[in-house]
């Protein structure tokens, strides 16, 4: 984790915050309730890897979320395939103690559940996954701001517990980031970060402390 700053650092949430975060990035990307709950299965799948290494954070009021830590694609890759296997060896296990027919529906309807809403996620405005990183970013530790969502008649706590975590970055990283709007892409170009293509933008942390400008 980042090192402290005199402001306190926000704390991370756990897996017990993970439906509520899914809860809000579905909501916050999806035009209506049925869409958002449709695709809460796909929200909750994607950001499992940085929860279990303490990235994902909440606000107070449990309204706003984002994922701040260190980028390693590799290791939250090999999480996803932990996790997808281990998710068809419990679907075989029941396959061969219970019901043989029942499992294999629930396990349909999960995948299809799963399916849908990866392409509801896919095909609402900001609800692609982009790389963070491209050939233009610098090359240093990198980390990455993502997932920044707001509930939808709520006050921005997203976007300013974003700036809190961005506070804490460690001097001398290189803090990167897709936004998921070109209305959010300004943001990020107003509080310093420099654009890329599709989105991307990137900042140079200074080796000393220095308050980054609201975002």
């Amino acid at each position: 984790m980042p090192p402290h700053s005199p402001e306190e650092a926000p704390r991370p949430s756990t897996l017990r915050d993970l439906p509520r975060a899914a809860w809000i990035s579905a909501r916050a990307s999806t035009p209506n309730t049925p869409l958002a709950v449709l695709s809460v299965p796909i929200y909750a799948f994607s950001i499992v890897p940085m929860t279990l290494r303490g990235g994902l954070y909440l606000d107070e009021s449990r309204t706003g979320t984002v994922l701040f830590a260190r980028r390693r694609p590799i290791r939250d890759g090999l999480v996803v395939g932990l996790v997808t296997a281990a998710a068809f060896a419990l679907w075989v296990a029941g396959i061969l103690l219970f019901d043989t027919m029942l499992v294999l529906l629930l396990g349909m309807l999960a995948y299809a559940a799963l399916l849908i809403g990866a392409v509801i996620a896919l095909v609402q405005p900001g609800g692609t996954t982009l790389s963070a990183s491209g050939p233009e970013t610098p090359k240093g530790e990198r980390w990455m701001v993502a997932a920044l969502a707001q509930l939808p008649g709520t006050r921005m706590t997203a976007v300013m517990l974003a700036r809190r975590l961005i506070e804490q970055a460690p001097p001398g990283s290189i803090l990167v980031a897709a936004a998921a709007t070109d209305a959010l892409h300004e943001r990020y170009v107003r509080a310093g970060f420099t654009a890329g293509r599709a989105r991307r933008v990137y900042r140079l942390v200074p080796p000393r402390t220095q308050r980054n400008p609201a975002m």
